[in-house]
């Protein structure tokens, strides 16, 4: 946290009634980058006609560094802190002089739901919740609008050091089992939602711990608890409760047959991403296993390396797919939180 941030009053009073700046106010830097790259693909795709806005004219204000206080903890079992006090800012400044240059975006997690092993899996919403200038991010968390399969091919292409054929086997492979992808990730987000383990185990998903054939995607449960286990993370009891968990949710997915946007939806985000690219580079080793070829993301010719020390490239990976989904989203060709560009005046410029 920024020592420098600002105590809640402080901040709303500030941008509720001493600037006069245009202001999105989002929970995270992923949040901030997504909308950057938004944004300027829509004020570029105006930029020869006559825009009331331009992005420089927008902030983006990342709550996570620019608020401090420890009273906006979470006190629910998978909302964060940061949602909270975006929740209480938009709150405190509805009757500020500035509200209408004020326009807010966090995460919907999993709220609005059906989660029950008793009742079908169901997004009880199916669009975006908003309350004035609040707006819910469209699935768990903005990574979820990269879970489109047609959002993710081409930069999968850039990032994948193959030749133009071998890719083209691989990415269909990864097409065909897509679904089971997602539900995958959806089973294991839920499973650690269930258990309380997100913080803990969010980060522990690569391509080692896939189990992947042509027509199955699964994780090696008996590598993932000695991988927690190992790790001193959780107790063999925690880690096994995880793990049975997760097999319930996965097999109720699979019986259910739930369907894939209530899937790509309901996925927590930042898991999602992990799983995405962990069954991705499980295609090209399922395709090129035993043949003389070397197969990695390109930046580091080693895969296994790439696999450890993968935090160090997500953020820019997860660039490198906003960029390409917000191509799209300017031709509206996959969902985008509209909502929020309508509230900042720049749609009725690109339509």
């Amino acid at each position: 946290m920024n020592d420098f941030a600002y105590p809640p009053e402080a901040y709303q009073l500030a941008v509720g009634e001493m600037s006069s700046r245009r202001r999105l106010i989002v929970e995270g830097k992923t949040d901030r980058i997504f909308f950057k790259i938004l944004l300027g693909e829509f004020m570029r795709l105006s930029h020869k006609k006559t825009s009331k806005y331009k992005v420089s004219d927008i902030d983006i204000d990342v709550i996570d560094t620019l608020v401090k206080d420890d009273r906006f903890q979470p006190i629910v079992s998978g909302v964060t802190g940061n949602r909270k006090r975006i929740e209480s800012i938009h709150k405190n400044t509805q009757n500020s002089y500035n509200y209408d240059k004020l326009f807010f975006f966090i995460d919907r997690e999993f709220d609005d739901f059906t989660i029950s092993l008793d009742k079908n899996i169901k997004d009880e919403l199916n669009k975006h919740k908003v309350d004035g200038s609040l707006v819910w991010s469209r699935g768990h968390s903005i990574e979820n609008y990269l879970f489109d399969f047609t959002v993710l091919r081409q930069p999968l292409r850039g990032l994948s050091d193959v030749e133009l054929s071998q890719f083209e086997e691989a990415i269909q492979l990864f097409e065909n089992n897509f679904y089971l992808t997602l539900r995958l990730g959806s089973a294991f987000s839920i499973a650690l939602k269930e258990c309380r383990k997100i913080k803990k185990l969010e980060e522990i998903i690569n391509s080692e711990l896939i189990d992947f054939d042509s027509s199955n995607v699964n994780l090696r449960l008996d590598e993932l608890e000695k991988r927690i286990c190992e790790r001193k993370i959780l107790s063999i009891e925690d880690s096994r409760k995880i793990i049975n968990t997760y097999e319930e949710w996965y097999k109720k997915i699979e019986k259910d047959q739930v369907d894939i946007d209530t899937l790509r939806w309901i996925c927590h985000g930042h898991i999602g991403i992990k799983v995405i690219l962990a069954v991705y580079l499980s295609c090209i080793n399922h395709c090129f296993e035993g043949r003389d070829i070397h197969i990695s993301l390109r930046k580091d010719r080693e895969p296994k390396k790439i696999m450890k020390n993968y935090k160090n490239d997500e953020d820019k990976i997860c660039e490198i797919l906003a960029t390409w989904w917000a191509d799209k989203a300017v031709r509206n060709e996959c969902c985008y939180p509209q909502e929020v560009l309508e509230k900042l005046l720049l749609m009725q410029d690109v339509n």
